[in-house]
């Protein structure tokens, strides 16, 4: 009952102001510019094209050569036929085809191991988005949270210039003290200098929401609510959402097949390769021989290194050490993601519980200041106890507006924890085109 009396004073000073820029609307139109999220947009596209980088291995290579110029020969051919020297204008002109048969698993290895990046590189294009979702909302709810202290601010200025008036009216007719009207005045100023800090304050959370969101702070802003959401009961609820959704661990999850990949790329050459290949020419006046050459082969050939030094194998020694080094970098992402869970959880939760108490604080000092205002009036209470309630009053009502704003940016933490806060804002980023790299089957693998 409180809750909806309380929360209607303290925004009871934003009601007349128009609706400019919802926190759904600064968030969809800071996230198409945002520069670190287009970052991650063009990062992504980038690796769809070394998907196809790597699938280009499965097919064929053809090369075209041609050349025309002078030739001098001196070869037991030429001097044979009684020629020492022999010049001739030599032309040239080949046709090669190169289809790869088998390469020890690099080529399927590495479309792995790109695969697994382009999925990765589409989950940290969510997880950026995401993040700018909760510093957006943040810095929106900040902006709210000041422009709310600040009419607060200025409505108890407002409450001691009354009460300064009323003091100096009954000292002019003789019946207040000096001492009345020096205490008056000591808190009007006091109360002037929290609305100077308030508005200063107000003008910081402007300059941050600012270069957040890279939008002008709106004049008119909407107290901002979630909207058909549930806040899981239990952290247990949060910690299985964040477990199934947190783009952070699939971003961990796909790094670690990227890795995995580029170790079975690393051991091709334990097995030898094998090409097949076509190789047509057309040649003229060759090795001091006047005349047309004409050849045409079709080959399987096999190449098999030996030995390189062992290069081979520190490949292979590497790419194990970076395998648990991803695992590693997993098990890290984890943690993180759910302490930020169970932190934020826990802040909605404590602050849930303490928010009856802080409206109930804010309806208690407002009364007395009702009543200690009636008893000065007919001299029962001092000018001192009229000034200390009124202080509390301004103090309980900044203490639930604080704790109401913390306790809307913790829904928004915990939306953000699980991984869910672009679902629960309505927004989406540019849709991952997996199809353009990936067949369905090969999405399905590499998801």
């Amino acid at each position: 009952m409180f809750r909806s009396i309380v929360t209607g004073v303290l925004l009871g000073s934003l009601s007349t102001l128009v609706s400019a820029a919802s926190l759904e609307e600064v968030v969809t139109q800071g996230l198409s510019d945002n520069p670190d999220v287009q970052r991650a947009i063009n990062s992504r596209n980038a690796v769809y094209q070394e998907v196809k980088q790597a699938e280009s291995g499965y097919k064929p290579q053809v090369e075209v050569t041609a050349g025309y110029g002078y030739e001098w020969t001196n070869s037991p051919g030429t001097r044979g036929n009684g020629n020492d020297d022999v010049e001739l204008n030599r032309g040239e002109a080949g046709l090669s085809i190169r289809q790869m048969i088998f390469d020890g698993y690099a080529t399927s290895s590495e479309v792995d191991r790109q695969q697994a990046r382009a999925l990765s590189a589409d989950k940290r294009l969510i997880e950026t988005a995401e993040s700018y979702a909760l510093d957006a909302a943040r810095s929106y709810i900040e902006l709210n949270r000041r422009n709310v202290l600040l009419q607060q601010a200025k409505e108890t200025l407002f409450n001691h210039v009354k009460i300064y008036d009323r003091i100096k009216r009954r000292s002019e007719s003789g019946l207040g003290a000096l001492a009345s009207i020096q205490q008056a005045e000591g808190r009007l100023a006091l109360a002037e200098v929290n609305v100077l800090a308030a508005e200063n304050n107000m003008l910081d959370a402007k300059a941050n929401f600012e270069r957040v969101t890279g939008l002008s702070a709106p004049e008119e802003i909407t107290y901002p609510e979630l909207l058909n959401v549930t806040i899981p009961r239990t952290l247990a609820e949060a910690t299985e959402a964040a477990l199934n959704n947190h783009p952070t661990l699939q971003v961990a999850e796909a790094d670690a097949l990227a890795a995995v990949a580029q170790y079975n790329a690393a051991k091709r050459n334990y097995y030898p390769r094998v090409d097949f290949e076509v190789d047509r020419t057309w040649n003229n006046n060759l090795d001091g021989v006047e005349g047309f050459n004409e050849d045409l082969t079709a080959m399987f050939r096999m190449r098999y290194n030996l030995y390189n030094g062992g290069a081979d194998q520190a490949r292979v020694r590497q790419t194990q050490h970076q395998i648990e080094e991803a695992k590693a970098i997993q098990i890290n992402s984890q943690r993180e993601v759910l302490q930020s869970v169970e932190l934020s959880w826990n802040a909605h939760s404590i602050l849930s519980r303490q928010l009856p108490h802080l409206e109930q604080h804010v309806a208690s000092s407002q009364n007395t200041r009702n009543s200690y205002l009636k008893q000065f009036n007919i001299g029962q209470r001092s000018l001192l106890d009229l000034l200390d309630t009124e202080n509390e009053v301004f103090s309980s009502k900044n203490d639930l507006t604080n704790a109401l704003h913390d306790h809307l940016a913790a829904q928004y933490r915990v939306m953000n924890g699980m991984g869910v806060l672009l679902d629960t804002l309505n927004l989406t980023v540019p849709e991952p085109n997996l199809g353009e790299v990936m067949d369905k089957q090969e999405i399905a693998q590499a998801k």
